[in-house]
């Protein structure tokens, strides 16, 4: 029931991130287009551009985060690992996701305290007079949730049978496509 429950909500949460990591991306490629075709064929440039492609890489940066920790795809260094023995291994994996989980929240803690003293600060964007803090407050929501899938890893590592390098990714290699010449 709860592996049930927590893969439900999980997709839920990761399919929320695609459509809005794919807008964020499509808004940085629209805008960056839009503003070369204002530049060189109409003599100006959007003052705004500039600032909502910074808002969205920052978007992508930390959504991007939780997304690839809950899909299993972040950059992992395997050589010695893959040598082990799969108890080992299991092994090594809760203590590699418990210990990313906890530096994760660590993280969220300290990005909410600084997105807290951006908005004691008080600066604004120039073009679009938004707050700082306004922007930077997705860096501990992102933080925070790829702290809890990699908590959610560690969980299932736990609980279940198999070595899993997300809450439903298995630890397992992908089976090489043979073409025929």
């Amino acid at each position: 029931m709860f592996v049930e429950n927590v893969t439900r909500v999980g997709r839920a949460i990761q399919r929320v991130e695609e459509i809005l990591l794919s807008a964020a991306i499509l808004t940085i490629a629209g805008l960056t287009i839009l503003n070369v075709i204002c530049r060189s064929m109409l003599g100006f440039s959007l003052a705004f551009t500039e600032e909502v492609s910074q808002f969205c890489i920052i978007f992508v940066c930390f959504v991007g985060l939780s997304y690839a920790s809950s899909k299993g795809r972040h950059i992992r260094m395997t050589a010695i690992y893959d040598q082990l023995p799969t108890k080992t291994r299991k092994v090594f994996m809760v203590v590699i996701t418990a210990s990313t989980s906890a530096i994760m929240l660590v993280m969220a803690w300290y990005a909410l305290r600084y997105v807290a003293a951006v908005h004691d600060l008080g600066g604004i964007y120039p073009a679009l007079r938004v707050p700082f803090y306004a922007v930077y407050a997705i860096a501990p929501v992102g933080l925070l949730l790829a702290g809890i899938q990699y908590g959610l890893a560690a969980v299932r590592n736990l609980t279940s049978e198999g070595v899993y390098i997300s809450f439903e990714r298995r630890d397992e290699y992908e089976q090489p496509v043979s073409q025929e010449v």
